[in-house]
């Protein structure tokens, strides 16, 4: 017995040797079983272990992106430490948040047998070199039905609700805006203009407190308005004002900006949509890359014009054809056309006529003409080239800009129409002006059309009646996008469109 006694205490020194040797395992108090490693060296800071005890003690273990940093000795001081270096390097610019690890650094506790050197010092200088903190603040998540797909964080609520505010600017007035958001009823539209009737966000917006780098936290409303505006862009598209330059006539030459969309891209520079612009300025002009989409339904009430049935020819076989009499002058009549129309993101998704009311009925011209052939004449009264007319760009609303810009507001890649009677002296095309056309309307004046998408199937030396189908909008040559270039000539000379027709009763955008 004695010696069996003996034989199971050398067993079991040696067991122990062994465990000494090559590592303890032991179970902990949810029975997990871990290996300490004598020698640590699977760190990334180099710790001992000093002594291996019989009483376990807590240890609490950093980790950074799954890899082991450390065992922190004592959490109270470290996190003493972080507290002194925020209020030392980060509280004037983070107010009022608790600092602590970075978002990719995790603690875990563990109970071990042994006692590892101290080397919390060395921890919060590493984390310090390498700006590996991180602030508990607000995180702003976007989603989508399939998930979150952005976030950001936010030192205040109250700054990122700010910016919200400011971004929605840029997509409905502010007027109507603060209607909406008082949640005052909509009144039926009764003045020529615009109304936004209500607006919406696609996404959803949610906020939850947690932790985020320092580097990360958005801390005032300019940086989240910016954020809101472009996303993760960062390249940024600028304009050097010309002598001369307005705010319309910058838009029109960048993606269609308004004035007040110009105007918030630029808050350090521009105060007024009525600003005179200096020469020289550099203007942010970078259309929205906005991780919201922001749907906007307005109503639009206009006036348009409505225009006779085609005159009435009394033929006078003693005249020639350039020769007539007018019986009764041709007037445009008037009427009200109400709209309802989508927006995305300050672009327009669709349009449609919902209602209209007329104003005053057009009367029809009454002319006696001779009856000699000479049909390539011009009335001396021209019609707008396209339908639904919209002027984005006036006479010279820019500089080098001798013309008038319309759209067809409902279909941007519509019909052309001759403005009045005349001859095909032009069908080419140019850099500049991409696919144009000239026509003579033999009364000292002349029409061109240019940007048109292709080349117009009429031949020079073809005679077009009033409102006949000449091409079709596109946006060919220099143009960002697509309308009809049109241009008035007397005696060759360029002159301002509205000078002939009654721009006033279209609207300008």
């Amino acid at each position: 017995m004695k010696t069996l006694k003996n034989v199971i205490a050398i067993a079991s020194c040696l067991i122990l040797s062994l465990l000494i040797v090559f590592g303890l395992r032991y179970l902990d108090d949810q029975n997990r079983i871990f290996v300490v490693d004598a020698d640590n060296n699977t760190s990334l800071l180099r710790q001992e272990i000093i002594s291996y005890q019989s009483q376990p003690r807590l240890y609490y273990k950093l980790f950074h992106s799954g890899e082991l940093l450390g065992y922190i000795s004592d959490l109270s001081y470290v996190e003493e430490r972080i507290e002194a270096i925020y209020q030392e390097e980060y509280a004037d610019r983070l107010k009022d948040v608790k600092m602590t690890f970075g978002e990719e650094y995790y603690i875990s506790e563990e109970v071990a047998y042994f006692e590892a050197s101290n080397i919390d010092d060395e921890i919060v200088d590493y984390l310090k070199e390498h700006e590996a903190f991180g602030a508990e603040v607000n995180i702003v998540e976007f989603s989508t039905d399939e998930g979150v797909y952005a976030s950001i964080a936010v030192l205040d609520l109250d700054d990122f609700n700010k910016a919200m505010n400011d971004f929605l600017l840029n997509f409905i007035p502010k007027e109507d805006l603060l209607s909406l958001q008082s949640g005052e009823t909509q009144e039926k539209i009764d003045d020529v203009g615009s109304r936004v009737t209500g607006y919406r966000i696609q996404e959803n917006i949610n906020s939850q407190i947690g932790v985020a780098d320092i580097d990360d936290i958005m801390t005032n409303a300019d940086e989240i308005f910016e954020y809101l505006c472009f996303g993760e862009n960062k390249t940024r598209q600028y304009y050097t004002v010309k002598k001369g330059d307005t705010l319309q006539g910058v838009g029109a030459q960048n993606s269609d900006l308004s004035p007040e969309q110009i105007m918030l891209l630029n808050r350090d520079k521009i105060f007024s949509t009525d600003q005179v612009l200096e020469e020289g300025m550099e203007l942010n002009v970078t259309y929205f890359t906005s991780p919201i989409t922001v749907v906007v339904n307005v109503n639009d009430l206009k006036i348009r014009e409505t225009r006779p049935e085609s005159p009435l020819y009394i033929e006078d076989e003693s005249l020639y054809s350039n020769v007539s009499e007018v019986i009764q002058e041709e007037e445009n009549g008037s009427e009200y056309v109400l709209s309802e129309e989508v927006w995305i993101n300050g672009v327009l998704l669709r349009g449609e006529e919902v209602s209209t009311s007329t104003i005053e009925e057009p009367t029809q011209a009454v002319i006696r003409v001779g009856t000699k052939p000479l049909p390539y004449v011009g009335t001396g009264t021209f019609m707008w080239p396209v339908e639904n007319p919209v002027i984005t760009c006036g006479w010279n609303c820019y500089p080098n800009h001798p013309a008038t810009d319309v759209i067809n507001e409902y279909s941007r890649y519509d019909k052309v129409y001759a403005a009045d009677n005349g001859e095909v002296i032009a069908n080419y095309y140019t850099s500049s002006g991409g696919y144009a056309v000239e026509i003579d309307h033999h009364n000292g004046l002349t029409t061109y059309y240019g940007h048109m998408s292709h080349q117009s199937p009429l031949k020079v030396g073809d005679i077009v009646a009033k409102g006949q189908y000449i091409g079709d909008i596109g946006m060919t040559g220099i143009a960002t996008g697509p309308h009809v270039h049109f241009e008035i000539r007397v005696d060759g000379v360029r002159q301002d469109p509205c000078d002939f027709m009654d721009c006033d009763a279209i609207e300008w955008r």
